[in-house]
């Protein structure tokens, strides 16, 4: 799932040394009496009169081998039909046991023509690294305009790199906040309840650490942090955050890293706070898998949480910790922006998608395969709780209208709904190669910061280095100076600048009731 903590992507969604997307463009799948008719949109030929076998990689780790098989045979059964000469051959890799060791496998197996998969699901996280290396097929002569716009421009997105379409995605997931509600209740904190501002996630937490204290353990709130998150922490966590300060990680119009700059410090910020200063967040909840976070919410141990969809599917849906009656004990919120400010709200979506190896020989007939394993439907029953991608969402617009689509969360059927609705908000990783340095870099200052190590200005000092050293000081851009979203007045501005160059050292929540107190009166 663009991020799912197991080993990469359940401890980090980035998983061992690379990952991508790609591939595929749609058919559009009509169902006539439960028969799958395709339309391949593209003039390319699709057929072949010789014996081909088309090879198929998946992260079997996550599900069995089997479920993997009966997909990619059974959702592709019309195709197959109408291209008798043509086997499709399911290859693992079937000794992986975690997302790290799946890209690992897949590396050995793609650096070797006779041995690489003609197709290969890739999370897309890393499309840009695969692209890069040339491991994976350009797709532009082969996805039409209709079949690019059916996607959601956040997950189509992560997987166009300078113009160049490497990937068509299976899944989007987004991430979001979820709360216990009873214990909000218990805390006499109204429900339902969407905090509008950072501020107000921190006070809601105050509130629930000074009203259950008599419940032993208890955590107020989570957000993953840490070099021990891996990319849990850069992409939900300290992303989520990141994207609402109306800054980001890259300036694409200078092709530069960002170092410095008064997003990064005020996201630092809010994790000082909640970590350090007001002992609202525990680091070591914060760095283990989302199964533990799923359950301390479950079991009345954690009343907020920031994290993704994948956690219905995953943790809630089915198996020992099912929750039958969902919405009655968990509530959804959306991440606000820091103060509140135009779009309101922010969502870090990932996702996983259907990619071509590029030394394929014949890349229309396995594009035209490709379309038929990735039809609307598809996408829905590959996401299904105990499917192979369980969890995620379909990657269409059109997604939710299709009759399946409530079968996404079968306890909690509106869910689907507030997390497809999530991904207007949505932002994503910089599709650049090099973006895994980054969030290296990017988890040890968490980490300095939550640790107490270091003061955010000393640990954004320490993030600076390090780009610098691994790129260059023409590749990084510090940027000094304030700047709270696009619509940011002076004086506000001037007041968030005199605040932040004290890097606050206590109470931080101040720091922030103050930036909040002043953008409310100048509204």
């Amino acid at each position: 799932m663009g991020y799912t903590m197991q080993s990469s992507g359940t401890n980090s969604s980035g998983g061992s040394s690379k990952k991508v997307i790609i591939a595929i463009a749609v058919v559009i799948v009509l169902i006539v009496a439960g028969i799958g008719t395709y339309f391949i949109i593209t003039n390319h030929p699709t057929t072949t009169s010789k014996k081909v076998t088309i090879t198929v990689a998946g992260p079997v780790y996550s599900s069995s081998s089997t479920i993997w098989e009966n997909f990619v045979n059974n959702e592709t059964a019309v195709w197959q039909k109408a291209h008798p000469n043509v086997e499709i051959k399911f290859v693992g890799p079937f000794d992986a046991s975690s997302e790290a060791q799946y890209y690992d496998k897949l590396d050995l197996m793609t650096s070797k023509a006779s041995t690489a998969p003609d197709v290969m699901l890739e999370d897309m996280f890393y499309t840009a690294t695969y692209a890069h290396e040339k491991v994976i097929a350009p797709l532009n002569n082969y996805m039409n305009s209709t079949e690019k716009n059916s996607f959601f421009p956040s997950a189509l997105g992560q997987m166009e790199i300078n113009g160049t379409i490497y990937g068509m995605p299976t899944q989007v997931t987004d991430t979001l906040i979820y709360y216990n509600m009873s214990l909000f209740h218990e805390a006499g904190i109204k429900t339902p309840w969407q905090p509008t501002s950072w501020a107000d996630i921190l006070h809601t937490s105050m509130e629930l650490k000074a009203n259950l204290s008599s419940i032993k353990g208890f955590i107020p709130m989570n957000i993953y942090t840490d070099t021990r998150g891996g990319e849990a922490s850069s992409f939900t966590g300290f992303e989520g955050l990141l994207y609402g300060t109306g800054w980001g990680l890259y300036n694409f119009s200078s092709s530069q890293w960002y170092g410095n700059n008064p997003g990064l410090n005020a996201t630092l910020h809010f994790y000082k706070t909640a970590f350090v200063t007001d002992n609202l967040a525990s680091v070591d909840l914060s760095t283990t898998p989302y199964i533990t976070t799923g359950q301390y919410l479950q079991e009345g141990k954690l009343g907020i949480a920031v994290d993704g969809s994948w956690m219905y599917g995953y943790q809630w849906a089915s198996g020992s910790h099912e929750i039958h009656n969902f919405t009655k004990y968990i509530g959804l919120a959306y991440i606000p922006t820091e103060f509140g400010q135009a779009p309101y709200y922010n969502s870090m979506v990932g996702g996983w998608g259907w990619a071509m190896y590029n030394g394929v020989s014949n890349k229309s007939l396995v594009y035209s395969f490709m379309q038929a394993l990735d039809n609307t439907t598809n996408q829905i029953k590959i996401n299904l709780p105990g499917q192979a991608l369980a969890g995620g969402l379909p990657a269409t617009t059109s997604a939710s209208s299709n009759p399946m689509f409530k079968d996404l969360m079968p306890n909690a059927p509106q869910l689907d709904t507030f997390y497809a609705k999530a991904l207007k908000y949505g932002s994503y990783r910089p599709p650049v190669s090099t973006y895994p340095t980054v969030s290296t870099a990017l988890q040890a200052a968490m980490s300095d910061v939550v640790v107490g190590k270091m003061s955010v200005s000393s640990a954004l000092s320490a993030y600076d280095s390090a780009l610098v050293t691994d790129f260059g000081s023409s590749k990084v851009q510090i940027v000094k100076g304030p700047k709270i979203g696009p619509s940011a007045s002076s004086s506000i501005a001037t007041q968030y600048a005199q605040l932040q160059s004290k890097d606050v050292q206590s109470p931080s929540l101040q720091f922030y009731n103050n930036l909040y107190l002043v953008s409310k009166i100048k509204a």
